[in-house]
């Protein structure tokens, strides 16, 4: 049940659903770059584990969905509060930088073991709900979640 339902939300149209919904905090944004360095962290970990064109898919989708955050939402969003003074949003760039390692650490917690999760899928799945990148990088962030669930499968 819980596979058809992570099968279900990762073929779901994300940029409809990003036109209904208010543009995403940097708050919110940042806990999604946090898990994708803790998913990132799992690839090294479990290289040997997974067929390396899947990790490599991966990789790419997730890589491709953390910048286009940094670019479209954290960078300018801390640019705007700090009314346009680079040097404080710099500083603050700094904060959720620490910020993401602090939530990588509470994810290797909770998930200590040397796998992925559909878990993970979903939780990435509901990160591109709130902020939706467009063209070859949504392309690409729907490989990475559908690799990541087939490779929670195998598990």
């Amino acid at each position: 049940m819980k596979l058809k339902k992570v099968m279900l939300i990762v073929s779901l149209p994300f940029a409809l659903i990003s036109s209904v919904f208010a543009a995403p905090s940097i708050n919110e944004m940042q806990g999604c770059q946090g898990l994708i360095d803790f998913v990132n962290a799992k690839l090294v970990s479990t290289s040997a584990k997974y067929p390396a064109s899947d990790v490599k898919n991966i990789r790419v989708g997730l890589k491709q969905y953390n910048d286009y955050i940094q670019q479209e939402i954290v960078t300018p969003g801390l640019i705007k509060f700090n009314g346009g003074d680079q040097v404080k949003a710099n500083a603050m760039q700094k904060q959720v930088d620490a910020y993401k390692l602090t939530l990588v650490k509470g994810l290797n917690v909770r998930y200590p073991q040397n796998r992925l999760f559909t878990d993970h899928a979903i939780q990435v799945n509901n990160c591109a709900k709130k902020a939706v990148p467009s063209g070859q990088a949504l392309e690409n962030l729907k490989v990475a979640l559908t690799t990541m669930v087939k490779l929670a499968k195998m598990n």
